[in-house]
């Protein structure tokens, strides 16, 4: 059974399931008997777009009609994205036509879609569709969705039973291949869909792949058991005809960011949440007796702030709300600050009430219809002169948004909310759960409407678990001045102390500002630390106070192996000469290529601040509840290959961690923060599983040996990872656990302890794929930074493979030589040759075939057969490789068959196309004049513009014809001869317009 079979027909039969229209791709093509298409590069099915614009724009004459086609398939920039962009915002808001009525100009807006009537539509749902643009080479993606002819999805699939095949690689194939061979088919995409059996994601164009996400509902939240296949989820959850024109309408948003055009498609529990909050809203806002929509709990880093801006987009298109008001409420400034920022980049003209005073905010509240405001709560307090807060404006589609809803602050001034906004509605947004033995909260905003845990947020990949590592063994700071204080501070748990709280907080900070060998500690330690931590990206550190900032940062910057580090903290002109801006050090600190690499900070940047690339976290400040969750939550982003964020604690935070996690349920306490030991005895059982691979190879003093014993035992080790292709697969997927345990753990003594086995079997793995001059891109391009620093015993993994002699894979193409066909048969492991022969023919014949065409296809079919009855277990090990020289032999032949003939390159390909396509006897000095004739006749192609190759090969084929005839070939009889002539002059001249 193969891809077909496990992945392609059972997806092909969930569309269908659920109402969508099936035709194979060869019905729809131009040499079908009802073709949609009129040629291969036709990727809109015209008859059905201009059928449905007709249905749905009955008064628009012909004129506008073709107006509006013409408008939505054309294309006004160079820029991929952009045109997406402009296709996008025509499809969900119509296009803007004009069009003569009675010699009178009118303008209207042609619907592309019916998004009130989703069974309105045409649902299309087809496979291996042919697409070639101009000449490029011919593409097939698996799946193409359509709906009213216009292509909006293609789905990859990938052959489950092949261990070869990968994710990864089912996404790059997308991403890259199809985007750059078949441009057109993605100025209309809106889903890109990654899927196998077992298997399947979803995203867009410019989501990385770490951005592609699983689908897990259908028609509700947490509504799917694991009976079905994660590909049918995916296709009856996104795919359903109501809620893909949901997706389309609602969950797709553009932003320009740094001056790069970006697009973002909504994960599944931000769309399912949104749908409860706005069904919520629908049933609550003109309720009279109820006010409260609810609650989301989405966990932090999960996409929070996008899924308000989702609800914002949707709820002001609701028919029933009649143009609400929403007022989004935080705590912060600079909370306020970024929501405001994240609707204005997604171009919601969103308002930002920072300048107000009290009374001005009231007055931007009291209006008919409307808009989107940003305020702090705090401006919800009564003036000088008031007892009660004073009614701003009655109307009841009033939306009250809060973000980090359980907080205090909102508490406490939730009755000024409601007495100025009488009949507004309230909906809750936290990325902390609520506590058990909260009910301010819920007596708030009601239940929870959606719920999006920890653990689950962690499995999806929207987030990394944290963990924990305390250094204060390490510091052994003993004062017990500090320790007693520390202790007394603990113990407090009510919030009736909090003057008391205050005094002994105020005395602890002295104590820490004031203690100079403890900082000074601490900065070598965090240095050090930072300094092992084999992954890529940043930290930052948390002092007490402000000024214990400025001093903790002296004292890193202090230490000559300190990276640059800056203090982050508000009134720095108070603690620092000339400092930089909050903002430019925000931009720098983002920047994950930027040296500023440790930030320092007090307050800031510990709530609603978003670095992926921010690894680890240096604790040195007593915090509770919330602030210590959210503090803790930096380091909970998803970046690259980056398996986990770490909390480093200098202060002893994992008792008050625990007390804060005592209030709420057990999955929240299990899931928080995890232990670093937890993750140690992860990596040694990681570690075990990849030594399991190399039980018969002794490598326990690599390190000591010589170069030549090193390529021996590198040699014996590749031998037994390729036993077979699914072994290798086993292998790299294990390393590639391995490495993310090994990064996530070091500078631990437990890393240290394996780091010289790490090393070699990264060896193993870098020699492999020296071989093939390729990795997979799962691992090669995901796993690019974690083991960057990774030497042992001074012999680093560059070195090994040198040692090997596989860096000259790496840096030329393999020549077919017999010193070097030579060096392979010196391998006395047969898997290792196997491979070694396989990778120099196909590189060779890849090299080779640019060049001759005729030749070297067939070779690679011969090839590609052999590898295949070799995997099936037709052929012994000993069999293939003497197939494999067989063909190095074969391909050497030819070399000296061109030089018996005296041709150059070029004439020996057209001499190869002409007698590799032909029955008929044709004599060698004729086919040599040819051959000639035709490098002279056609080498002027090379200055040609084969951007228009059409035009081009016209008038080649023509001088090939005449070639052919001033020889005595007439065209009635190798008429055969004349295209591949052609392909060969264009893989030799038109390669550079390609």
């Amino acid at each position: 059974m193969n891809e077909m079979e496990l992945s392609e027909k059972p997806a092909l039969q969930a569309f269908q399931d659920i109402g969508y229209s099936y035709k194979h791709g060869s019905e729809l093509g131009p040499n079908s008997d009802d073709p949609e298409r009129q040629s291969h590069s036709d990727v809109v099915l015209r008859g059905r777009l201009e059928q449905k614009l007709r249905d749905f724009n009955p008064s628009i004459p012909d004129e506008g009609i073709e107006d509006a086609i013409s408008q939505l398939l054309g294309f006004n920039s160079t820029r991929m994205l952009k045109n997406n962009k402009d296709f996008h915002e025509k499809l969900v808001s119509g296009i803007q036509v004009e069009y003569e009525v009675n010699g009178e100009t009118r303008g209207d807006f042609v619907d592309v879609f019916d998004f009130e009537n989703p069974g309105a539509n045409d649902f299309l749902v087809s496979n291996q569709v042919v697409i070639q643009i101009g000449e490029g080479p011919q593409r097939r993606p698996d799946i193409v969705v359509f709906i009213n002819g216009l292509p909006i999805a293609v789905l990859e699939m990938k052959d489950p039973t092949n261990p070869q095949a990968s994710m990864g690689n089912a996404y790059k194939q997308v991403t890259d291949r199809y985007v750059k061979d078949i441009p057109d088919l993605f100025h209309y995409n809106e889903l890109i869909g990654i899927l196998d059996m077992n298997n399947a994601k979803l995203g867009c164009l410019s989501s990385g792949w770490e951005w592609f996400s699983p689908w897990r509902y259908i028609d509700e939240e947490k509504d799917v058991t694991d009976e079905l296949p994660p590909s049918e989820v995916l296709i009856r959850g996104a795919f359903d005809k109501s809620r893909i024109l949901d997706l389309i309408e609602n969950f797709v948003l553009f932003a320009d960011e740094d001056g790069k055009l970006g697009k973002k498609l909504a994960a599944y529990h931000q769309f399912y949440a949104v749908n409860s909050a706005v069904e919520s809203s629908r049933n609550v806002v003109p309720d009279p007796d109820e006010d409260r929509i609810g609650l989301v709990w989405h966990t932090q880093g999960s996409g929070k702030s996008l899924s308000m801006v989702f609800y914002a987009k949707k709820i002001r298109r609701e028919i029933s709300m009649e143009n609400p008001t929403l007022v989004y409420l935080t705590d912060r400034n600079d909370l306020d600050d970024q929501l405001y920022r994240e609707f204005r980049k997604h171009d919601l003209n969103a308002e930002w009430a920072d300048s107000d005073n009290r009374v001005e905010l009231r007055d931007r509240l009291d209006r008919e219809a409307g808009g989107i405001i940003f305020a702090t709560i705090q401006k919800f307090q009564t003036t000088d002169d008031e007892v009660t807060y004073p009614e701003v404006n009655d109307r009841q589609n009033m939306i009250v948004v809060a973000d980090e809803a359980h907080r205090t602050q909102y508490k406490s001034l939730a009755t000024n909310v409601r007495d100025g906004l009488p009949n507004a509605s309230h909906l809750g947004f936290t990325a902390t759960p609520i506590e058990k033995e909260d009910r301010s909260t819920t007596n708030t905003f009601g239940g929870y409407i959606s719920q999006y845990t920890i653990r689950e947020s962690e499995k999806d990949g929207s987030t990394v678990p944290i963990y924990y590592e305390s250094r204060l063994a390490k510091l052994q700071v003993n004062d017990p001045e500090i320790e007693d204080r520390f202790n007394e501070l603990m113990e407090s748990k009510s919030d009736d102390l909090k003057n008391e709280m205050k005094k002994k907080w105020t005395q602890l900070r002295q104590v820490i500002e004031n203690s100079e060998e403890r900082t000074e500690m601490i900065a070598d330690d965090i240095v050090e630390h930072y300094n092992n931590r084999e992954i890529e990206g940043k930290a930052m550190a948390v002092a007490i106070s402000r000024q214990a900032a400025v001093n903790l940062a002296e004292k890193i910057r202090e230490n000559p192996e300190a990276p640059e580090t800056r203090v982050v903290i508000s009134g720095a002109e108070d603690y620092i000469a000339d400092p930089i801006s909050n903002e430019e050090l925000k931009r720098r600190f983002k920047d994950p290529d930027d040296p500023f690499e440790i930030a320092v900070v007090c307050d800031k940047w510990l709530t609603g601040f978003d670095a992926p690339h921010l690894h680890t976290l240096y604790v040195d400040k007593p915090m509770k509840n919330h602030n210590l969750l959210q503090a803790i939550g930096r380091v909970n982003r998803v970046y690259k290959d980056k398996p986990g964020g770490l909390v480093v604690d200098y202060i002893g935070i994992s008792e008050r961690l625990k007390k804060a996690l005592d209030k709420y349920t057990s999955e929240v306490q299990n899931d928080a923060m995890l232990d670093i030991e937890e993750a140690v005895e992860v990596m040694r059982q990681k570690h075990l599983k990849v030594s399991d691979f190399f039980a018969a190879v002794d490598y326990s003093n690599w390190p000591q040996l010589d170069r030549m014993k090193r390529q021996r035992l590198l040699y014996k080790a590749q031998n037994e990872v390729l036993i077979t292709e699914e072994r290798e697969e086993k292998f790299r997927e294990s390393m590639k656990e391995l490495k993310k345990a090994h990064s996530l753990v070091s500078p631990h003594s437990a890393a240290s302890d394996i780091r010289a086995d790490v090393a070699f079997f990264e060896a193993v793995l870098g020699a492999i794929n020296s071989i093939e001059n390729s990795g997979n891109p799962d691992e090669m391009e995901d796993l690019d930074s974690a083991m960057k620093e990774l030497v042992a015993e001074g012999v680093g993994i560059e070195d090994l493979v040198e040692v090997t002699g596989f860096d000259k894979w790496e840096k030329e193409k393999p020549v077919l030589s017999d010193d070097f066909l030579g060096e392979v048969e010196e391998v006395e492991f047969e898997n290792l040759q196997v491979k070694m022969l396989r990778q120099l023919l196909e590189n060779e014949i890849t090299t080779r075939k640019q060049t001759n065409l005729a030749k070297y296809e067939s070779f690679e079919e011969e090839l590609e057969e052999t590898i295949n009855e070799y995997n099936e277990g037709f052929l012994s090990t000993q069999q293939v490789i003497d197939e494999l020289r067989d063909y190095a032999d074969r391909i050497q032949e030819t070399d000296d068959r061109q030089d018996e003939l005296g041709l150059s390159d070029e004439e020996y390909a057209f001499y190869s196309a002409i007698s590799s396509n032909t029955d008929t006897e044709i004599d060698e000095e004729t086919l040599k004049t040819i051959a000639h004739e035709l490098k002279q006749n056609l080498k002027d192609s090379v200055e040609l513009d084969w951007t228009n190759r059409e035009k081009i090969r016209a008038e080649i084929k023509t001088e090939v014809k005449a070639v052919l005839r001033s020889n005595g070939l007439s065209l009635y009889k190798h008429e055969e001869l004349v295209d591949p002539i052609v392909s060969q002059a264009e893989a030799f001249y038109g390669g550079a317009a390609a």
